[in-house]
């Protein structure tokens, strides 16, 4: 599986996806972190929000993601998240990155 987490620090999870600094795409098969990758969120360089999220869903697809771990984000990307067949799980304010893949880790 491998998962997108939005942060601002690479410490914890953005508030808004869309608005966070960048993206971490994580690898985890079988319980293990196969891989890690922060990029940044190519959201923040568009000036039309519309082209933004054209852009965020490239780099999703680009890295295979198929599941988002976030606090927060708009109606219209969960939209577009959803017809690209990419889960959305909500965590809570303020959570640790590590806190999310231990508990993510164990799902897999």
């Amino acid at each position: 599986m491998i998962t997108c987490i939005p942060t601002d620090d690479g410490v914890t999870v953005s508030d808004h996806f869309g608005r966070s600094k960048q993206f971490l795409i994580v690898k985890i098969e079988k319980g293990n972190l196969i891989e890690k990758n922060l990029i940044e969120n190519p959201h923040n360089r568009e000036k039309d929000e519309l082209v933004g999220h054209g852009s965020v869903l490239k780099v999703l697809t680009d890295n295979k993601v198929t599941k988002v771990l976030c606090t927060n984000l708009g109606p219209r990307m969960l939209d577009n998240l959803g017809s690209l067949k990419i889960a959305v799980e909500r965590v809570g304010q303020n959570s640790r990155i590590e806190d999310v893949l231990r508990e993510e880790a164990t799902k897999n």
